[in-house]
């Protein structure tokens, strides 16, 4: 995982990022691939792998949608335990 982070990115920004590119990796494919397939401009999604832009709800949902697999999957255990 990249430890590159913009200002203002949070970790939980990062960790996320860090999950997408692994699922693209798992599903085989690539971040153009993932950018034609969810309508998230090229650039903008790879500033969000790599943490330098937080991702929306939508967004999330858009990509995990795109590489069928669950939403939460995406998220960091810390997000999920400060929705509880």
């Amino acid at each position: 995982m990249s430890t590159r982070q913009a200002a203002g990115a949070t970790t939980a920004d990062a960790e996320i990022g860090a999950r997408i590119t692994e699922a693209i990796k798992d599903k085989k494919t690539d971040q153009k691939a993932l950018s034609d397939s969810t309508g998230i401009a090229y650039a903008t999604l790879r500033r969000s792998l790599t943490g330098g832009r937080s991702l929306t709800v939508r967004e999330i949902t858009t990509i995990a949608d795109a590489l069928n697999i669950p939403a939460v999957t995406l998220l960091p255990v810390s997000l999920l335990k400060d929705a509880a």
